[in-house]
């Protein structure tokens, strides 16, 4: 199991100029941590109020951090053994896994993003949040995604967190193109962001209702926030604890939280 992280970021009092929270480093672990972001200047509005109950709270566009892409434009005909030449549309895969992957061998190969399939499948036309990450040998190369449905079908939120994982996650060695075809990927499709009622409570009480072998975690405080992935903590506390050391929160200020039900997809 690997980290993930990048940068949170929000727009503030409808300024132009986007406000960066600090971004700690999370020891190697058993867990997924990514800071949210607006890094590719979709999401425009202002942070969700905590609802009541169980009502969905999507929480900001959360691409990665703000860093300039990586170059890694070729010539029209690939050079990378397992990289599709662009001259030639590339048939529609059968899962997102195939696609994330399908959508970074083109970016490798022309150092652009891959069209969205003409005809989108049923199953891919809703809308969700989408995180994509791309290992090697067990470790992480990359990791990018978003909470927020942001209006886009699977497709599309899948190839854009693709190329977002291998060109915008700088913590890691870049992925080279010779290295796609032994390279592992998963997404995570988001299917509730929920808040979790603390008041009156500790965190640690309040965090007592997620099961994190099977919901993840998210935590905000002001313009900071991270969140873990289901399945990337094995007790609450240290899920609880990461996703605050991830965001920069001290360990006692307090802090929203919410529940992330998530459906991991791997390569078969």
């Amino acid at each position: 199991m690997f980290t993930c992280r990048v940068h949170f970021t929000v727009r503030l009092l409808g300024l132009q100029g986007l406000r960066p929270a600090n971004a700690i480093g999370l020891r190697p672990a058993n867990a997924i941590g990514l800071l949210l972001a607006a890094g590719l200047g979709l999401w425009t509005g202002s942070l969700p109020q905590p609802s009541e109950t169980t009502a969905p709270v999507p929480p900001p566009e959360s691409m990665g951090a703000s860093h300039r892409l990586r170059d890694r434009t070729g010539g029209t005909e690939s050079d990378s053994e397992g990289i599709p030449s662009p001259s030639r549309r590339q048939p529609l895969p059968d899962t997102l896994p195939a696609l994330a992957r399908q959508a970074i061998a083109y970016y490798f190969a022309t150092g652009q993003v891959l069209p969205p399939p003409e005809e989108i499948p049923p199953h891919w036309r809703r809308s969700a949040g989408v995180f994509v990450t791309v290992s090697t040998e067990g470790r992480p190369r990359g990791c990018w995604g978003s909470l927020d449905p942001s209006g886009e079908d699977l497709a599309r939120a899948t190839i854009r967190a693709a190329v977002g994982a291998v060109t915008r996650d700088w913590r890691y060695v870049p992925l080279q193109p010779g290295e796609l075809e032994s390279a592992s990927i998963q997404v995570a499709i988001v299917r509730r962001v929920v808040p979790i009622a603390s008041a009156g409570r500790s965190p640690f009480a309040a965090v007592e209702q997620v099961d994190p072998t099977r919901m993840g975690l998210f935590v905000r405080s002001g313009t900071r926030g991270a969140v873990l992935l289901p399945g990337e903590a094995l007790t609450t506390e240290w899920q609880l604890a990461t996703a605050k050391r991830l965001a920069g929160i001290p360990v006692d200020q307090p802090v929203e939280l919410f529940r992330v039900e998530a459906e991991l997809l791997h390569e078969f």
